[in-house]
């Protein structure tokens, strides 16, 4: 029954995976359901957002990667709130259990994004009435584990609305895993976000998706109390970097206006990413990451030193993990979440990424 699960799973994502148009699809202000790629948890947001190897038993972590399903998350729901830019409210919620079947596990999930309501014009300022906006995705997951691999698929239905106006479509994440089977790491890829949109008015572009395709590794050396992260995230677009022409420029000899060059070291920095939880009790941890690509777009001239930085913490009690994660975009500004997550029955079973720090062997 396994290899039925697991063949099922490959049949699925081969039929819904528009190849060709995927690797054609950009980034970088030029993508409709950008909100598929804000981080679903506080956790991901502390550690700097893009990882895809930091498992948990967070359900929602499917979103960011879906081979991070498997049995630890058997029966687990849970909430994460953020408020987000300009009094916008993002929420995530997930849920996870076991197929007893194959072996495998599924999950669900449901992102909304709300803009809140904003006053209706006429073309001379004339209020008129009220209209509401909002970004929305309902997920299903799936992940199955044979030996050290786990591999998953994610099935999204995602869309807009702005007043009568709208946006809808299927977006698909494939990804898989390795974890090591004595040492404590990760290894992991993700293909996120790949897929078709429509609309139902006429614009000057086909509406397309946000992709992104990611590698990761989680490790933690074995006398350290600190497991580290780091993420290679929009690999199918090297130049990541949004250069102004206003802003970033050089003269030349003759005194000619020219655009300011970034090196190759710059452009492979902006797409990195890295976290690191301090493993300070098997039931606390904290939490700090960082994002050269939000750094450099969001920073001031000057000023901004905290910008592209996170940090949060992590607690467990009981049948309960809470966690909270704090990302700083310019001076005093940035955006915080909360997640909280319950496992249904019996409390959250030890895995091996909660055990204390063994000392080191004295010889």
């Amino acid at each position: 029954m396994r290899s039925t699960g697991c063949g099922l799973l490959f049949l699925i994502t081969w039929l819904c995976a528009p190849w060709n148009a995927a690797f054609a699809q950009v980034t970088g202000g030029r993508t409709r359901l950008d909100f598929l790629q804000l981080p679903a948890q506080a956790r991901s947001t502390a550690l700097g957002s893009n990882h895809i190897t930091a498992q948990g038993n967070d359900p929602s972590l499917f979103l960011q990667n879906p081979a991070l399903l498997d049995s630890a998350k058997i029966n687990n729901v849970s909430l994460n709130l953020m408020p987000y830019l300009a009094d916008t409210k993002f929420v995530n919620m997930g849920y996870a259990n076991r197929v007893r079947k194959t072996g495998g596990t599924w999950a669900v999930g449901l992102q909304y994004l709300n803009y809140g309501t904003m006053q209706e014009t006429d073309d001379i300022g004339n209020v008129v009435g009220e209209f509401r906006a909002a970004d929305y995705g309902l997920s299903a997951g799936y992940g199955h584990t044979i030996g050290a691999f786990t591999l998953g698929a994610t099935a999204k239905f995602v869309g807009a609305s702005i007043e009568s106006y709208q946006t809808w479509g299927m977006a698909f994440d494939w990804g898989a895993t390795f974890r090591h089977p004595r040492e404590d790491l990760t290894i992991g890829f993700v293909a996120k976000n790949f897929g078709f949109l429509k609309q139902n008015y006429n614009g000057a572009n086909t509406p397309v998706l946000p992709f992104d395709m990611r590698v990761g590794v989680t490790f933690k050396p074995q006398y350290m109390p600190i497991r580290v992260s780091l993420t290679a995230h929009h690999l199918n677009r090297f130049d990541m970097v949004y250069n102004d022409p206003n802003l970033f420029y050089t003269y030349d000899i003759n005194g000619t206006k020219l655009p300011k060059k970034v090196g190759v070291a710059e452009k492979l920095g902006r797409h990195l990413s890295l976290g690191a939880e301090i493993l300070a009790h098997p039931n606390f941890r904290i939490l700090l990451g960082y994002d050269h690509l939000k750094r450099q777009e969001l920073r001031l001239t000057n000023r901004g030193a905290l910008a592209g930085f996170s940090f949060g913490a992590w607690l467990r009690v009981k049948r309960f993990e809470v966690g909270y994660g704090r990302a700083q975009y310019v001076p005093g500004f940035g955006s915080s979440s909360i997640s909280i997550v319950m496992n249904l029955k019996n409390g959250f079973a030890r895995n091996k990424w909660d055990e204390p720090v063994k000392a080191r062997p004295v010889r």
